[in-house]
């Protein structure tokens, strides 16, 4: 794991991490590893800033670890390419938020492998 806390302090105009219970979240997502270590969604743009609760498991039957809480700035994640919009309806706007799992249990948030990766919290994958 790394000797960091993540989100950085310098990008918590994109990311904030909440302290305390869930309330307020308004989404609970947990990122699997045998679901390509990754989990995303469509989200509405207009939920901006959105809070959700994190958690991450190796697997369907894995013990469930709480990556953390955080309050998304998604018009400022979209500005910075960290997610992408995905928008079906001309009405509404959509963005594709995508949480992955790196090598070392950093959990970032990434709009595709090819695309620049935000890190916001980490795992113990010992735990399984």
């Amino acid at each position: 794991m790394s000797g960091y806390e993540f989100p950085l302090p310098s990008v918590r105009s994109l990311v904030e991490r909440i302290e305390g219970d869930a309330a307020g979240t308004s989404r609970r997502w947990v990122l699997r590893d045998d679901n390509p270590q990754h989990y995303h969604g469509r989200v509405p743009l207009d939920e901006d800033p959105v809070s959700i609760e994190l958690a991450w498991k190796s697997d369907a039957r894995g013990q469930e670890q709480l990556v953390g809480r955080y309050r998304l700035h998604l018009a400022r994640l979209l500005e910075h390419g960290y997610v992408r919009l995905d928008s079906e309806s001309p009405s509404k706007l959509y963005v594709r938020l995508r949480f992955h799992r790196g090598d070392r249990g950093v959990i970032f948030v990434q709009a595709s492998a090819d695309r620049p990766a935000l890190a916001i919290g980490t795992v113990d994958r010992s735990l399984r």
